[in-house]
């Protein structure tokens, strides 16, 4: 691997963006359930909670970067980047649609017959129609988090690998900054799978679906933000 002795961490987000959310979310919810029992499933359980449609609000801004850095693909060091990142905004669109079954919480309109025939909750997804578009989408994020978000750039600092800003590889792989949230995305299920729910004591046996998948959409922000940062100051300093 290609690396220089010095450091880019002047083009990086600021540490309390990517730091921050790691414990906040998980530590807000908590401490509501804690507080209240009733005010936690007022405010944050079901599709209407404030975890589900935050998912959603944080997802547009990561949408916009992606946006961005198809929209530069002449600068970019390599033209199968912006492949890449159209790839990413089309996933953010498809999650962002999803967790708002395309609209449906907001303006309640009736499920089609098409889809109240074949979903699970009788909503407009296609994520409660099969384990193909769920389960199995949300497996291959917990491994990409742990091995691309967190095992790789522990791996980067023990070994000093540090890319030059106009890098395919500063652009691609998740650096420094994204290991707080994809921990979070890749171990928040272990006690789930190891004890099982029913087994945690209340309150920190939390919606882990719900909140798992915010920090999935907190992820991509935060990846892909850094990246459209590096992006822009290297330019700013050729």
């Amino acid at each position: 691997m290609d690396h220089i002795n010095s450091s880019t961490q002047k083009y990086e987000l600021p540490w309390w963006i990517w730091i921050l959310p790691a414990p906040l979310f998980v530590g807000f919810q908590i401490a509501v359930r804690g507080y209240s029992p009733e005010l936690a499933r007022a405010l944050l359980a079901g599709e209407g909670g404030w975890y589900e449609n935050l998912t959603v609000i944080i997802l547009f801004p990561a949408i916009y970067f992606a946006v961005r850095l198809v929209l530069d693909h002449k600068k970019l060091p390599a033209r199968w980047l912006s492949c890449w990142y159209a790839l990413l905004g089309l996933a953010c669109v498809y999650f962002a649609g999803e967790e708002a079954s395309w609209g449906q919480h907001w303006f309640g309109w009736e499920t089609p017959e098409w889809f109240g025939e074949r979903n699970d909750q009788g909503e407009t997804n296609f994520h409660n129609m099969s384990s193909w578009f769920d389960q199995k989408p949300r497996l291959i994020v917990e491994l990409s988090a742990i091995f691309a978000g967190v095992i790789f750039p522990i791996y980067r600092r023990r070994k000093k690998i540090i890319y030059k800003v106009n890098q395919w590889q500063s652009y691609f792989w998740p650096a420094w900054v994204c290991l707080p949230v994809s921990l979070v995305v890749g171990i928040i299920k272990l006690p789930d799978r190891i004890i099982g729910t029913h087994n945690i004591p209340y309150p920190f046996n939390i919606g882990v679906s719900e909140t798992q998948e915010l920090y999935v959409a907190i992820g991509f922000l935060i990846y892909l933000a850094s990246v459209w940062v590096r992006h822009k100051r290297g330019m700013d300093n050729r």
